[in-house]
């Protein structure tokens, strides 16, 4: 440190406020030090330094978190902007944009490309085959919510950040990419998985595969049907839904570009923690906004699913309940931490 630097540090040590000092000593040493008006002694300037580590320490402390309160403010922002995207070309369309990403790979119920976070709220449903009564129940409610196609990844595509040309995680889906197709559902295909977010409610032996009762990270609680419920109040605790999840990708916004309602964008979900068990990392991982659609009710008249007469209640079109980042967190959820 030169003498111009020690004079800089010294004038801004006198402008300081020392009243975020604790120590009753330390700062009264520190105010008094700031009134001197002649040059310090040795000792003297390291209590100065010491004192400006002090504060520069403190600042570092107020200002750690706000990195990831603005990630969480632009998320919240994102999905309730997405979210009323989507219900108003609804409501003008009286169908949902089209071309969906599945989340889970055909042939497979896997998703090799997500952040271990979207592990904790999702699961694989084997769907039915054609033939099965819910095969065609849920073909015709695809397309009578307008979504004819769903854009799937082939069993073991060797898709990896590692290897040149290969695109990022959120343009998987896309056709262009080589190793991923449409799902026709308007010509009688239909995914072999679909992603859905589990509940322990839905008995066993009622549909033609049973309904998950745990999410891919079995370390995940789920009872009384929570992780559904978080989502929406109306599905009640001790009920059997089927909550579908569809990934709102890049294709899914380009299907809305002739309508007077055009969804602008797909955008994409950050996540910087620092810990690879809860960040969702673009360059890695699939971070599209996800939308949970509501298929069906399981259960009698009352919706008790052990009640006499329980069966399953199929919508005419999908429902749409939420939509949620990656990490599987809700508007209000994303709000609240950009608050925190």
């Amino acid at each position: 440190m030169n003498i111009q630097e020690m004079k800089a540090t010294i004038s801004k040590f006198r402008r300081a406020d020392l009243s975020v000092i604790k120590d009753e000593k330390l700062r009264a040493k520190g105010q008094k030090l700031q009134g001197k008006e002649k040059g310090f002694t040795l000792l003297e300037l390291l209590v100065v330094i010491t004192l400006i580590a002090i504060l520069a320490t403190g600042a570092l402390i107020a200002y750690e978190d706000v990195g990831e309160a603005a990630e969480a403010a632009s998320a919240g922002n994102a999905a309730a902007t997405i979210d009323r995207a989507i219900r108003t070309y609804r409501a003008v369309e009286n169908v949902y944009p089209n071309q969906w990403d599945n989340l889970v790979e055909e042939g497979g119920s896997e998703m090799f490309f997500s952040a271990p976070a979207m592990r904790t709220f999702l699961a694989a449903w084997q769907a039915p085959v054609s033939g099965d009564t819910e095969h065609e129940v849920l073909q015709e409610m695809f397309e009578e919510s307008g979504i004819e196609e769903l854009q799937t990844l082939n069993t073991g595509s060797n898709f990896t950040t590692a290897v040149a040309n290969n695109p990022a995680p959120n343009r998987f889906h896309n056709e262009s990419t080589g190793d991923a197709f449409e799902a026709e559902i308007e010509e009688g295909e239909f995914p072999s998985h679909l992603a859905v977010v589990p509940n322990d409610q839905c008995p066993t032996g009622i549909l033609t595969n049973d309904y998950p009762t745990a999410a891919f990270d079995t370390s995940v609680s789920v009872s009384g049907n929570n992780l559904q419920n978080r989502y929406g109040d109306a599905l009640e605790g001790d009920e059997c839904h089927m909550m579908i999840a569809l990934g709102f990708g890049g294709d899914a916004a380009a299907s809305t570009t002739f309508s007077n309602v055009a969804v602008a964008q797909s955008p994409t979900y950050v996540r910087n923690t620092g810990d690879e068990d809860t960040s969702v990392n673009p360059e890695t991982n699939y971070s599209r906004y996800i939308g949970l659609f509501q298929a069906g009710q399981y259960g009698d008249a009352d919706g008790d699913p052990n009640g006499v007469g329980a069966a399953w209640s199929w919508n005419d079109t999908l429902r749409l309940i939420a939509i949620v980042s990656t990490d599987g967190k809700n508007i209000d959820e994303l709000v609240s931490e950009a608050q925190q």
